[in-house]
């Protein structure tokens, strides 16, 4: 408190600015004007918590969420609104989005008072947009992958686009680029981008960039300026960061199942048209009201699109195989002859000197496999058996292991008994396996556990060498009833 009272009199009554008082207090600016601009100073009043009943039936579903975020990357869990209408749309809830944060707060701990400080907010021109790529993660196949994905902001009307693409090379940037001038029927004048690789080939000083070429074909095509962040100055786009991090939270989380990039594609821009329906965050009407606005002032759409194809020469080998980096395409028509390559986003043609085209193949991406911490999610699982089966990844368990869980009563014990042999370092696919053997008989955890160490033995075990076992023991067939005579009864032992 005497700091702060220094703080209040330096500005008050010695007339000193910001920066002076920061200076002689030893205070980060930001805090120096808290206090020095600072009116009420009134001790704040915390109030009690109240019982939430609402909550009451959805408490361990929630607890489960925030568990098993903590798993995630950071920029990947949920907030509190994206909870609120998770339940809201999967589980009927009816209370308010408010409770639900009040809950969430109480829960975090790390979240115990609101950020007080505010930024200065900078006025963006319409028709003027920011771009850059984000990573996340979506269910493909029945695994977890990561997919890389170009976000598109305007910041006048806080509008947003994102496309999904399987890599950061100038044939996916290019293709998500025009995906969103498509959708949106026209082009900003002016985009501001980082200095990635398939725009900028060399950084000079200040502003100017040295171009790859067919960026530059790019920009006569769709006739926008282009402008380059300083070298590590990502705040210079400060309006695309907060898009990236707020599509991966609010339309990427949970993770969304995908078979094709065109299905998620779509999915995203239907999520993107809706959530125009938001009020902007500082000029209280509706983002779809000033996109309106926005888009007036857009640039039409070329008459001829522009093909984003890089041309690389290559050679079939003895065998037909014709090979593009760590890419392989088998045509037996190209053994042996000096070919064309003709590289899309999604595809790839292969040409022969005379511009025929011989093959068409899809690009062979190989999408980054983000393994699933089953020890952890089940350790979760345990603790929170009721909520369990409303975890993001339960549904995307092997079918082995959900049929093992939940074709029987001993749903509890079968959680803890899974939940260990991970623990014991047992892979989630080896028990899978074993649960898929032991299906047409017993799933005895002795049983179980044997199948595991059967799958997992180097070698199988060597046979006895009975080669001095008598005949006659080698043989032997026990008798079981012969044993019935062993039983006692009254008297004495049963004989013959």
């Amino acid at each position: 408190m005497p700091q702060q009272k220094y703080i209040k009199y330096l500005y008050e009554k010695e007339d000193c600015n910001i920066a002076e008082i920061s200076n002689k207090v030893g205070v980060n600016w930001r805090t120096a004007a808290k206090y020095a601009k600072k009116d009420d100073w009134n001790e704040p009043v915390i109030k009690q918590m109240r019982r939430k009943p609402v909550m009451e039936p959805f408490i361990e579903i929630v607890d489960v969420w925030l568990l098993e975020d903590l798993l995630k990357p950071r920029k990947e869990r949920r907030t509190a609104t994206g909870i609120y209408r998770q339940l809201r749309d999967e589980h009927e809830f009816t209370g308010s989005e408010r409770t639900v944060r009040s809950h969430v707060c109480q829960r975090k701990k790390e979240l115990k008072v609101r950020q007080e400080e505010k930024f200065l907010e900078l006025e963006h021109p319409s028709g003027q947009a920011q771009v850059d790529f984000g990573t996340t993660h979506v269910v493909w196949e029945g695994e977890l992958k990561e997919i890389k994905y170009l976000a598109v902001s305007f910041p006048f009307s806080n509008a947003g686009f994102c496309v999904p693409v399987p890599a950061e090379n100038q044939q996916c940037f290019l293709h998500a680029l025009i995906q969103v001038f498509e959708w949106i029927s026209g082009v900003p004048q002016r985009i501001r981008f980082d200095n990635l690789s398939s725009a900028v080939v060399n950084i000079g000083k200040g502003a100017e960039r040295e171009l790859t070429d067919t960026f530059t074909r790019f920009m006569l095509h769709y006739r926008f300026e282009a402008e380059f962040c300083s070298p590590a100055k990502g705040n210079e786009k400060g309006s695309v960061e907060n898009k990236v991090g707020y599509s991966r939270r609010n339309w990427l989380l949970p993770y969304p199942q995908a078979k094709s990039f065109t299905e998620l594609t779509q999915i995203l821009y239907e999520r993107a048209i809706s959530d125009l329906n938001r009020i902007h965050y500082a000029k209280g009407v509706t983002m779809a009201e000033l996109w309106q606005q926005e888009q007036q002032v857009l640039l039409p759409l070329p008459g001829i699109p522009f093909e984003p194809v890089e041309l690389r020469t290559a050679r079939g080998d003895k065998f037909g195989k014709v090979r593009h980096e760590k890419e392989v395409y088998h045509l037996p028509s190209a053994t042996g002859q000096s070919v064309l390559l003709k590289l899309g986003w999604d595809k790839v043609e292969i040409l022969d000197q005379t511009q025929l085209c011989l093959g068409t193949f899809p690009r062979q991406y190989i999408l980054k496999a983000q393994p699933i911490d089953w020890k952890g999610y089940f350790e979760i699982f345990v603790q929170k058996p009721r909520g369990a089966r409303h975890a993001a990844m339960y549904r995307f368990l092997p079918q082995a292991v959900l049929s093992y869980l939940e074709e029987t009563e001993h749903y509890r014990e079968r959680l803890k008994f899974i939940s260990t042999l991970l623990t014991e370092g047992f892979a989630m696919e080896d028990i899978s396996e074993a649960l898929a053997t032991t299906r047409s008989r017993s799933y005895n955890p002795a049983l179980i556990r044997h199948l595991l160490y059967q799958l997992l033995s180097d070698k199988p075990l060597e046979k006895l060498d009975e080669r001095h076992t008598p005949v006659s023991v080698k043989n032997y067939v026990p008798q079981i009833t012969a044993y019935d005579r062993l039983m006692p009864v009254k008297g004495g032992m049963v004989c013959d």
